[in-house]
């Protein structure tokens, strides 16, 4: 182990001599940022994240937030997510190479995955908005509540063979941290509820006093009989965006990266 760590401590320090002073700064910027602890809190499940996928994930965290004041967004989830993946041993994890094709966006573990992220400064603790769930052109086309309903029934099951599992990052900004939650839809839930949808269950709500342009529809859970999700058929952007009860999550574990000084982002 100590031969490891100064074979790569002189390949660092080698590689130094040859960085402009923007470049070394830049360097400076992420070293400091790394050493800042990252708080790792375990969720109610763990096997997706162990120690191995909690400590990459943390180090991913830490250096994306020593170059940017913003919160990790879908496309660098995507990439961190393949990183803890093969860090947990899983050297197969790689990126969907034809995403247009099908509706993962990264493989590992034997499982395709479906990644969504959320980010505000107050996220609610009772319920997770996934904005985009699917794309749905067809919502145009499903102008009744009959329409809606069997659309549902027979696309969203349809799209949904496309993955195995859900994950959503969700970051939250506070004055002085960024706190990430990993929290997991399960499959099962959301395929029994779309195979039961029925046309009574899709309004259009009054907005503002007007009318509404898009169905929507809260469906109960199909054990406990209270409302699990809300889905709204967007035809203004058509596609599909849930509401989702956090209660009904599985929780991954959560993680917190104290915020760098903004002098110490690289300009």
């Amino acid at each position: 182990m100590n031969s490891d760590r100064e074979r790569v401590t002189k390949e660092i320090t080698s590689g130094l001599n040859h960085l402009s002073m923007r470049q070394l700064e830049t360097v400076a910027s992420m070293v400091k940022s790394l050493n800042i602890p990252v708080q790792f809190i375990p969720g109610s499940s763990a096997d997706i994240v162990d120690e191995a996928f909690a400590e990459e994930m943390s180090n991913l965290l830490s250096l994306h937030h020593s170059n940017h004041e913003a919160p990790l967004n879908k496309k660098p989830f995507e990439y961190a997510m393949k990183r803890c993946l093969i860090t947990q041993g899983h050297n197969e994890a790689d990126l969907n190479p034809a995403p247009g094709e099908s509706a993962y966006d990264v493989f590992g573990n034997g499982e395709r995955w479906s990644l969504k992220t959320e980010a505000a400064k107050g996220l609610s603790a009772t319920q997770i908005k996934i904005e985009k769930f699917s794309e749905a052109r067809w919502v145009r086309e499903a102008t009744t509540a009959d329409l809606c309903a069997a659309e549902v029934r027979q696309r969203l099951p349809r799209h949904m063979d496309g993955y195995d599992r859900i994950l959503i990052l969700r970051a939250e900004t506070r004055p002085d941290r960024f706190v990430y939650t990993l929290e997991e839809v399960p499959k099962k839930v959301l395929l029994d509820c779309f195979t039961s949808a029925t046309p009574e269950m899709f309004t259009k709500k009054n907005r503002g006093g007007k009318p509404g342009i898009s169905f929507g529809s809260d469906f109960p859970h199909p054990t406990n009989g209270d409302k699990v999700f809300r889905m709204l058929l967007d035809s203004s952007v058509e596609k599909v965006r849930l509401w989702y009860q956090t209660k009904y999550c599985i929780n991954h574990g959560s993680w917190v990266v104290l915020k760098p000084d903004s002098d110490d982002l690289p300009r």
